[in-house]
């Protein structure tokens, strides 16, 4: 047997343009191998509401039967949503011959598939040129066959990365898609494996790839190389920007620089995922600034090689006092006004030149509702809402592994605001690394508040998770960002905000 994987970047609802991407793909090969696509290839993943509209599913049948007469060159198999008279679902089909036959539906579906799927029989054993093949979109763990054909979709997520590239103890060919649709990202890495799990092809990450398996050529197995898995955050987050950005026709971003290590990270991942010529920050001192946050937002920028503007907010912010206010109150509304200013400041740029806003918040702010509603929310997209900060460090050090990019004292001050005089984080939060585990033990591990409480003896469990709980109407609020998590606030919880 000959076969070709297809780790395909398709775009959520643009069936024209996955639809073509495929029928490229197909043009390209040769008759005598199969051709293999992702889970619902033509549609994209991830396309939500569009699968209620029935105009949508005519379009995705109508490039499905331009794609079947391709089939009578070579045999295709491709992920759909099959339309039945029961209903929508998740499908695998065989091309073959200008015929379409269904091999199996997906049987678990989760929460969202839920919406628009019906529950089908799950894995299907096939003959397939004297073979058997067992066909799933659903996770299998254990599989005797003589070949596991798999299309089950796995997003990218640090807390299961190890465990989802794992050796198999049965042959498999997995093909897995590679885009951001959504808050989810799907990393790729596609493979044809032995029986013994060992992979002896494989398609690389975060890149639209094809590669090849054919029966008659001896392979040497691929050795496993040690990962660290902040690197890979780095490179999942890099290709979620840019991903984000060409799918949405972005080719800037803006973004804030405070001096911190949240927008010092951000920065440094989008130079890398559009080029540092594309990427503008710009720094917004008020009379609370320190002179080293504006002199580590211009050595970072001067490290990025990117460019730096500074506006400072003290004549606007004193412009309001006095024509809005008449007098300064010096309370937590005067704060939030600087952070607001700067919306404005980021918003207008971003209007003007058509970039991207990026906010810069962490997993930890987008939990406690540490931020300004309207001011350092505002933006287009998150990259971090969805990395502790405890781990934006460790994700930052692998920035700095080659050299100094991210300036030593940005990595080592104390966390602040700068919204009043001496402010610092811990003002108004526990230690990040207190707060960083509770979340994950209750949030993430489901583990009960008393339990916690027992675990983490003289430490504001209660009042972490109660802060959290009423942080809700603020998260429903907020911009989009990256699933990286098992459990992540930007998609994952929900809770009524009364």
């Amino acid at each position: 047997m000959k076969a070709t994987i297809i780790q395909l970047n398709t775009k959520s609802a643009d069936v024209e343009d996955n639809s073509e991407k495929i029928k490229q793909y197909i043009n390209e090969g040769n008759a005598e191998e199969l051709i293999i696509f992702p889970m619902l290839s033509i549609t994209g993943i991830n396309c939500c509401d569009y699968f209620k509209n029935p105009e949508f599913i005519e379009k995705q049948n109508s490039a499905l039967e331009e794609i079947t007469e391709l089939s009578k060159q070579r045999d295709i198999i491709l992920g759909i949503a099959e339309k039945t008279e029961d209903g929508l679902y998740n499908s695998i089909a065989l091309l073959s011959n200008g015929k379409k036959k269904i091999l199996c539906r997906k049987k678990d579906l989760t929460l969202q598939e839920q919406k628009y799927f019906k529950s089908g029989e799950g894995p299907a054993d096939i003959e397939y040129h004297g073979r058997l093949m067992t066909v799933t979109l659903d996770k299998v763990k254990d599989c005797k066959t003589d070949i596991l054909l798999n299309l089950h979709a796995e997003n990218f997520q640090m807390d299961n990365f190890f465990k989802r590239t794992a050796k198999k103890a049965f042959p498999e060919i997995r093909v897995n898609p590679v885009c951001l649709t959504g808050s989810l990202l799907f990393d790729g890495r596609s493979y044809f494996s032995t029986k013994n799990g060992l992979k002896i092809v494989e398609a690389p990450a975060f890149e639209e790839a094809k590669i090849c398996y054919d029966e008659d050529v001896e392979y040497k197995g691929i050795e496993e190389k040690d990962v660290n898995i902040y690197d890979e955050t780095v490179d999942a987050i890099t290709f979620a920007i840019r991903d984000f950005c060409k799918k949405n026709g972005f080719k800037k971003i803006v973004l804030g620089l405070s001096g911190g290590i949240d927008s010092a990270l951000t920065a440094a991942i989008a130079c890398r995922a559009i080029g540092s010529e594309n990427v503008t920050g710009i720094t917004m001192p008020s009379e609370y600034s320190s002179s080293g946050s504006v002199d580590d937002s211009v050595e970072l920028a001067k490290n990025l090689s990117m460019e730096c503007k500074n506006i400072p907010i003290k004549p606007l912010f004193e412009t309001f006092v006095d024509k809005v206010q008449g007098q300064k109150y010096n309370d937590l509304a005067e704060e939030n006004l600087q952070s607001r200013l700067r919306g404005i400041i980021l918003m207008n740029y971003s209007n003007r030149y058509n970039a991207l806003l990026m906010a810069t918040g962490n997993k930890s702010e987008v939990a406690t509702g540490y931020c300004t509603l309207y001011g350092d929310t505002c933006g287009g997209f998150c990259v971090l809402s969805d990395i502790y900060k405890t781990d934006v460090y460790k994700v930052a050090e692998r920035i700095n592994k080659d050299r100094i990019i991210i300036p030593t004292s940005t990595m080592t001050k104390p966390p602040s605001a700068e919204l009043r005089p001496g402010q610092k984080d811990t003002d108004s939060l526990p230690e990040y690394d207190v707060l960083d585990k509770v979340i994950k033990l209750y949030f993430e591990e489901n583990i009960d508040e008393e339990e916690i409480c027992y675990m983490l003896p003289n430490k504001p469990v209660k009042q972490i998770i109660r802060t959290i709980l009423r942080a809700e109407f603020k998260r429903k609020q907020m911009t989009s960002g990256v699933k990286l998590s098992d459990c992540s606030f930007v998609c994952d919880i929900d809770y009524p905000t009364i």
